[in-house]
């Protein structure tokens, strides 16, 4: 009796694990949880703090077209592909007026997929679509933006070209198979093809000598209307879902795994205007999700900017290459603005909250509104501007303002907040509210900033809590810092440093470097005669 007894309570204990289990948030292969796993079909209000188009997913014609019924075979060894049968069903569909372009459960394998307006092609749960690792099915080379230059290269693995109404759905499996291309390794000759005209820049793709561009993996170039939903996209060769001067697209419910590759960039909104990307779920060897504009000279030429963006309800983990969960350029040339970023978790991550840009972008990145992130274990900094980026060229230099952070939990950072303006061009009107930070070597690092308000900021520290250099009109307000140095937990530093608003702060726990007189310190900001 008592071994059925037994029996039956461990029964028990088994099915009351499979039912939290199955009610639980989806687990990965590391343990991390990801609590937006599940995207409700219905897309909620954008709630947006400016101004931007009411999106919604673009409709089809009720029409499909099995690849099967154009002579597709599944996947055989590295001999049997699909892509002229998959082509006969798109062409099929856009003669009839548009459709879903059905790709049915199995292995499959193809070239480059090149799509047309009102067309769905709809990967279905339970097939895989594995792209041709011979390089020949790639040519002959098409336009696009190669890291914000334009320049002629290999097909994307899916392209869409000046299309409208246009998606790739289902919960199916897009694997670029991309450890051939991989052997290119980081060239990047985008600073050469910028010195000859575009008609030339097809020798950067292929031929005379010059390769070394990897394709991008989902290209969508100057389209309207877009979705990409559900799909898991893996084993991408470079940049995974990337829009390039694109309005109206939706971005919602994707997997992307690219750690394996060093630009493995998962979502890149570039020159694009009134995009919404939620319910993601990114590990990638680059930028998790990532807002770009051009680079240097051709993209202060073309001067299109990406606008009006709404990311939210992701999950960014394992971003490695000293990356970030959310990151602003380093592409900035066009301009990024309007941008609302909210309810995201960054966990095992190389950075977190990231602006980078460099001298000779030119140009500007502005009211930026960021609220309810969870950075956990991140390898660099949490919350990180650095306007002196690699890449730098000769020209204007770019200005960062108006950015709103807020509602910020970090746990397991080296330096959780780094601020770093130009020498010719601080960053300007900074507000930062409402962060918690624990277990961080050094909390607070800021450099050549004017106008920047932190309030509510909690954060204990190994060493000096805060170190600041050159700021002015700095408003700390409901400040709690401290760190085990037994030092006061503010550094003061810099001939520029001025009108430090601290009400209700001892004076005590600030130290003023040399060039700093105690008169900077305010009660409250002085009036406008002072």
């Amino acid at each position: 009796m008592r071994k059925l007894k037994y029996s039956r309570s461990f029964n028990n204990y088994l099915f009351l694990l499979a039912v939290l289990f199955a009610f639980s948030p989806k687990v990965d292969m590391f343990g991390q949880s990801n609590p937006y796993s599940d995207a409700p079909y219905e897309i909620a209000p954008l709630n947006a703090p400016f101004e931007m188009a009411d999106l919604k997913r673009p409709e089809f014609p009720d029409n499909t077209f099995n690849i099967k019924d154009f002579g597709a075979k599944e996947r055989s060894g590295d001999k049997v592909k699909c892509t002229d049968a998959i082509h006969r069903a798109i062409d099929a569909a856009e003669k009839a007026g548009g459709g879903k372009v059905l790709i049915p459960a199995g292995n499959w394998l193809t070239g480059p997929i090149h799509l047309k307006s009102n067309i769905n092609l709809h990967v279905e749960k339970g097939a895989t679509v594995f792209f041709s690792e011979d390089k020949e099915d790639y040519l002959p080379v098409v336009l696009y933006r190669h890291e914000g230059v334009e320049v002629y290269n290999y097909s994307p693995l899916i392209y869409a070209f000046e299309l409208e109404n246009v998606a790739i759905t289902g919960k199916g499996v897009l694997d670029g198979q991309a450890k051939h291309w991989l052997e290119f390794g980081k060239v990047q000759p985008r600073s050469i093809a910028t010195k000859v005209p575009l008609s030339r820049r097809k020798n950067f793709g292929k031929g005379a000598g010059v390769e070394g561009m990897r394709p991008n993996f989902i290209v969508f170039w100057k389209c309207k209307d877009v979705l990409v939903e559900d799909v898991t996209v893996s084993n991408g060769p470079m940049w995974n879902v990337h829009l390039i001067y694109s309005q109206r697209a939706i971005v919602r419910g994707i997997t992307v795994k690219s750690v394996e590759s060093s630009n493995g960039d998962g979502v890149i909104i570039d020159s694009s205007k009134d995009v919404l990307v939620e319910y993601v779920d990114l590990s990638t060897g680059d930028d998790a999700v990532v807002i770009k504009s051009g680079f240097n000279e051709e993209g202060l030429k073309i001067n299109i900017p990406t606008e009006n963006l709404v990311v939210r309800n992701y999950y960014a983990h394992g971003v490695v290459t000293g990356s970030g969960g959310v990151v602003f350029g380093s592409e900035t040339s066009g301009g990024i603005r309007n941008v609302y970023v909210h309810d995201a978790i960054f966990e095992n991550c190389d950075r977190g909250i990231r602006f980078k840009t460099a001298r000779g972008r030119g140009n500007v990145t502005e009211n930026i509104y960021i609220r309810d992130i969870e950075l956990k274990n991140i390898t660099y900094e949490a919350i990180n501007f650095n306007t002196f980026y690699t890449g730098a060229g000769v020209g204007p230099s770019p200005l960062v303002r108006n950015i709103d952070i807020r509602n910020v939990k970090i746990d397991g950072v080296p330096n959780a907040i780094v601020l770093i303006g130009l020498p010719e061009k601080w960053l300007e009107n900074i507000h930062l509210e409402n962060i918690e930070v624990k277990n961080t070597k050094e909390a607070i690092r800021i450099n050549r900033v004017k106008n920047l308000t932190m309030k509510s900021i909690t954060a204990v520290s190994e060493k000096r809590a805060m170190i600041a250099k050159d700021v002015y009109e700095f408003t700390l307000e409901n400040i709690n810092l401290k760190d085990k140095e037994g030092k006061a937990p503010i550094l003061l530093e810099g001939e520029y440093t001025g009108v430090v608003v601290m009400p209700n702060f001892l004076k005590k726990k600030v130290e003023l470097g040399k060039d700093v007189s105690k008169d900077v310190i305010f009660e409250k900001l002085p009036s406008a005669d002072w």
